[in-house]
């Protein structure tokens, strides 16, 4: 399909094409870091570099799990917190949890409600070397159940520590919790749009995957819009990237709206509402 042929189909594309950004709608992203990786350079971590960036492409606001947050345990979710007071309302986080390192978890729970801006966790297992099922989470999911938070985890295909059967399995047990299949399990991608079709509380995330021809769409077709989250990985990649898979996958505009804005609003409601 040209990109002709897709500009006519989407008015969203059209106006990217004739812009430069959407003004019509605006951006959640809801998988993103920042600050510096070690060993890695990415100019655009410094959080007022990545304010720029968002307000330049239109992004309302971001879901983050700070780098210092997944890989420093003195340093623990600090930043996130600094970042969430610096500015309410753009900048939304993910508690971090690092099960080797969980020495502050029942102080910072005790806390967690009392935080502007928390939604949710975020979990790395593959990183981490601690399977998502793992007994160390366990504390984890009954908060995060109680409360309905969203739990957005790193999972990949056939992975011994967060395939997408992990989920299937806690999705069925914790069913209050909002699980977010971070980068939709490459390699087993086609069981993850099964699942989040099948599984009322679980979605597709789009770090990393959109990128893959047609795969947009076929999550679309398969599993609804309302199952598939925008989300970008920035600063790793500049959300235009991820934008331009979705504006140009050949779906409609209110597909579009649903991926880029209107499901993260729907998920996150009642976390906001309570933040306010």
């Amino acid at each position: 399909m040209s990109i002709r042929t897709m500009t006519n189909k989407s008015q969203l594309a059209r106006e990217f094409v004739e812009t430069g950004r959407l003004s019509s709608v605006s951006i959640i992203d809801m998988h993103t870091h920042m600050g510096a990786f070690y060993g890695t350079y990415l100019p655009e971590a410094k959080l007022e570099t990545m304010i720029q960036t968002m307000e330049r492409e239109n992004i309302e606001w971001i879901i983050s799990a700070p780098h210092s947050a997944l890989f420093d345990p003195i340093g623990g979710n600090s930043e996130i917190l600094g970042a969430m007071k610096q500015y309410p309302d753009k900048i939304y986080g993910y508690y971090v949890v690092n099960p080797h390192y969980d020495h502050d978890l029942e102080r910072d729970l005790a806390e967690f409600d009392r935080v502007g801006g928390y939604v949710g966790f975020k979990v790395l297992p593959d990183y981490h070397k601690y399977p998502l099922t793992g007994e160390k989470f366990r504390r984890i999911y009954e908060f995060a159940n109680e409360r309905g938070l969203l739990l957005l985890s790193h999972t990949w295909g056939h992975s011994p520590y967060n395939p997408p059967q992990m989920i299937a399995e806690l999705a069925s047990e914790y069913t209050n919790i909002n699980f977010l299949l971070g980068h939709s399990a490459p390699g087993e991608t086609d069981y993850a749009i099964e699942l989040a079709k099948t599984q009322p509380n679980v979605y597709l995330e789009l770090c990393d995957t959109g990128r893959l021809n047609g795969m947009i769409g076929k999550m679309v077709r398969e599993a609804s819009s309302e199952k598939v989250l925008f989300g970008t990985d920035f600063p790793w990649y500049d959300p235009n990237y991820m934008l331009g898979s979705v504006l140009f996958s050949g779906i409609g505009d209110d597909d579009i709206r649903n991926i880029i804005h209107h499901n993260a609003v729907r998920l996150l409601a009642n976390s906001l509402k309570s933040k306010a």
